[in-house]
């Protein structure tokens, strides 16, 4: 019993340091099958809180709020927040807006923010990200909330289906953060499979997709999420009926196609 113990705690301690080491491999999270532990705000899912190789920690959650009372966020560390379905309050100090379904939210490190559902409920998405001080591209904190409205972007349509360019930018922490939306016509794929050093996340939106990554296939449907590590093998396609649409969420750092990971 007592060796049989003691290789327990000695794997708890490896997987223990390993989670805090292992940078996280590409990974693909249908929607259907993540598990939702139920709050008082309502339903929280947990895709990852894990280093990458470009970033000291990465987490994202999908959260469900049905309550009255309002979820409140302040972290030390940047975050996007994305609205999958339905409307969400967003409110800093006086300032109060309605953030429509597929639209996006940048938030500061230090932002003091108030999210409640518009109508009975609301989901979406929180990624939160910490870049190590090496490499840390910081700048005055203080910045002020980005909001980026669906309804508001410029759509440009293309032979596939057409985009929508979000942002393109350096931020507090970041030497640059790409977001754009892209649609793709029912069977078009949006490129062959190709690999850049920088990592991206994918978040269906609309339709079913079929995503390659290093060889396998993962078929994804609405408010699926991809993870995707530097120099992996990646293509995605619309393999639904109709159009699909997906945000496409690329980043820099100072890591990035150094070769330090």
């Amino acid at each position: 019993m007592k060796l049989l113990f003691s290789l327990a705690f000695l794997l708890a301690l490896t997987q223990a340091h390993a989670q805090q080491e292992i940078p996280h491999p590409s990974s693909a999270f249908e929607f259907t099958m993540l598990p939702a532990a139920v709050h008082t705000h309502g339903e929280e899912r947990q895709l990852m809180d894990w280093p990458t190789k470009t970033l000291e920690n990465f987490r994202v959650q999908h959260r469900v709020l049905t309550a009255s009372e309002p979820l409140q966020l302040n972290e030390d560390r940047e975050m996007l927040l994305i609205v999958t379905a339905g409307a969400l309050q967003f409110q800093t100090g006086e300032k109060a807006e309605t953030l429509g379904e597929r639209s996006v939210a940048w938030l500061p490190r230090q932002t003091e923010v108030l999210l409640s559902p518009q109508d009975t409920q609301a989901s979406l998405y929180l990624i939160a990200w910490d870049v190590d001080p090496v490499s840390r591209e910081t700048r005055p904190a203080g910045q002020e909330p980005r909001i980026f409205q669906y309804g508001a972007m410029d759509y440009k349509e293309t032979a596939k289906g057409g985009r929508r360019s979000v942002m393109r930018a350096a931020t507090e922490t970041l030497q640059e953060l790409e977001m754009h939306i892209t649609t793709l016509k029912e069977g078009e794929k949006s490129h062959d499979p190709h690999v850049h050093a920088d990592e991206e996340i994918i978040l269906v939106l609309q339709g079913e997709v079929s995503e390659h990554i290093n060889g396998t296939e993962y078929r994804l449907g609405p408010e699926s999420l991809v993870f995707l590590s530097a120099f992996d093998p990646h293509g995605i396609r619309n393999v639904g009926t109709g159009e699909c649409e997906y945000y496409a969420i690329r980043w820099i750092t100072a890591k990035t196609g150094s070769g330090q990971f």
